[in-house]
């Protein structure tokens, strides 16, 4: 019984010598492993303005592409009704 008490004891101190040491590891490493965490969410924030600038440039040129091919097709419309009025009907002169 007693040594059931003395191991018991042992465990209690052991454990709040480790827990003490953590602690004062973490305190003393708090300024590294805050700047390792600015660090490392700096470059996710970097990378992630970097996907969506790249997402907003196709974005971009997708509409550019989408409007220059709409003003094609008002005017191949335009040429279209043009050639109707003037009677060509698309048939090789010869």
């Amino acid at each position: 019984m007693e040594e059931k008490l003395i191991e018991e004891e042992v465990n209690r101190r052991v454990n709040t010598v480790v827990k003490q040491r953590v602690e004062e590891e973490l305190e003393r490493r708090r300024g590294e492993i805050e700047a390792e965490v600015a660090r490392r969410v700096s470059e996710v924030k970097q990378e992630m303005e970097k996907q969506m600038l790249a997402e907003l440039e196709k974005e971009r040129q997708r509409r550019i592409e989408e409007k220059e091919r709409q003003e094609v097709q008002k005017k191949l419309l335009i040429i279209r009704r043009l050639l109707s009025v003037l009677g060509w009907t698309g048939r090789c002169l010869g």
